[in-house]
């Protein structure tokens, strides 16, 4: 992916069930580092966390319950996080694996919203 690519294709992230970063591209770094600058509060970090970590949850437990049925089709869970000047979509993709939840993965795209400005 070329420099120009990556400032306007999607953010990636890679995590694992344990919600280890296994990958973050610089895009996904920028957009989330965007939405924090933009936070009024002093916990604008945890703000920003939060929402990511509960779309990451979601999709383990939907991980969880595909596995315990032997399910093992891919999955996309969309939701949408920030405000009202920068949101981001985030499209999660839970990819089972027949060995098991500590072997399966999520993958999340970012993806910003723009949002058109009031005249």
């Amino acid at each position: 992916m070329n420099q120009e690519q990556e400032a306007t294709g999607p953010g990636i992230v890679v995590l694992s069930p344990s919600l280890q970063i296994l990958h973050m591209n610089r895009r996904a770094m920028a957009l989330l580092n965007q939405l924090e600058y933009t936070a009024q509060s002093i916990g604008a970090e945890r703000a920003i966390a939060s929402p990511l970590h509960q779309h990451c949850r979601d999709i383990i437990e939907t991980l969880q319950a595909r596995l315990g049925s032997n399910n093992w089709q891919q999955f996309q869970q969309c939701r949408m996080i920030g405000n009202s000047t920068h949101s981001i979509l985030l499209n999660g993709f839970g990819l089972p694996d027949r060995r098991g939840l500590p072997h399966s993965r999520i993958v999340m795209l970012l993806s910003p919203l723009t949002h058109a400005r009031e005249a």
